[in-house]
């Protein structure tokens, strides 16, 4: 688990979780959506855990980061 002011946007995927409730948005749905941390996580909560959008802010929820490799096809 990390904090909140771990996260690099653009860098780093994030899941949270609590309880039986998780989610996950990859980093380029940062630099897709050109959103803040703030809203980042809270739609994240929302959107993809079923969590209230402030849930990443309570201490009962885990905050997760990862990293990715990504592979495009040669056009």
């Amino acid at each position: 688990m990390v904090s909140v002011d771990e996260i690099k946007m653009g860098t780093h995927g994030v899941m949270v979780k609590k309880g039986l409730h998780h989610g996950v948005f990859l980093p380029q749905v940062a630099e897709e959506t050109g959103w803040s941390k703030e809203e980042f996580l809270s739609h994240l909560c929302s959107g993809k855990a079923g969590l209230p959008p402030d849930a990443w802010k309570n201490k009962d929820t885990e905050i997760y980061i990862f990293t990715v490799e990504k592979f495009e096809e040669e056009k």
